[in-house]
């Protein structure tokens, strides 16, 4: 993914200094890789992990001679990081498919985490594309990687659950979407409000598409 970006390393560039720091991130790009769904690109874990080497090597050849070895460290793991979010925005964003059944988030008793089955239930893709695209309209980014989590929760996420009927932690959202707002508190807040956001979406989408098919009926 990054592979176009690459250029010729820098001439004299410390070798010693490269693999350190590669050696000493290599767990967390084979952790970020672990997170990406491949079944969206059609690709297999092991290219997902050369996507986050390019990145690594990019990064480093950028800014070895502008930034201390302890500066650079933490930029390049940050970058990394920023990489997988930026990944799944464009997973996401290409494809928008309803993959898998739907599973409840923990939240607020009074809010709907699911779509309801007897709502928006149909064989038709192109529905669910549209549907897709309504939600991505109506959501920020990190709402719409939510919702999405929400229809298609991903492999990574599946294997820390009891079961595939069972509540995905707040935690574990924002470990897998990469939030972080300070604290824990401040956190389970931020990722209640992307709920309620959801939750509007979804009402908005039901009031849209029953209106749309009742416009449908009558032009017929």
């Amino acid at each position: 993914m990054e592979l176009h970006r690459l250029k010729t390393m820098k001439d004299g560039y410390p070798t010693a200094l490269f693999n350190k720091l590669y050696e000493e991130t290599k767990y967390l790009r084979k952790s970020l890789s672990y997170q990406i769904d491949s079944r969206r690109y059609g690709v297999t874990t092991d290219i997902i992990e050369s996507w986050f080497d390019d990145k690594f090597i990019f990064v480093f050849n950028k800014h070895f001679d502008n930034k201390d070895p302890d500066i650079l460290k933490g930029y390049i793991i940050n970058s990394l990081k920023v990489f997988k979010y930026r990944i799944l925005r464009k997973a996401y964003n290409i494809e928008g498919l309803f993959y898998g059944s739907l599973i409840e988030l923990e939240g607020d008793k009074e809010l709907i985490n699911i779509i309801p089955d007897t709502s928006f239930e149909t064989t038709d893709n192109t529905f669910h594309n549209l549907l897709v695209e309504f939600m991505k309209t109506k959501l920020n980014d990190n709402a719409f990687l939510l919702f999405n989590i929400q229809i298609d929760t991903p492999p990574y996420i599946l294997r820390r659950l009891s079961g595939n009927n069972s509540r995905i932690p707040n935690y574990l959202i924002a470990d897998y979407l990469g939030i972080n707002m300070g604290d824990e508190y401040s956190t389970e807040r931020y990722i209640k409000s992307l709920k309620k956001q959801i939750n509007k979406a979804i009402k908005n989408a039901k009031e849209y598409f029953s209106k749309e098919s009742s416009l449908a009926f009558f032009s017929n």
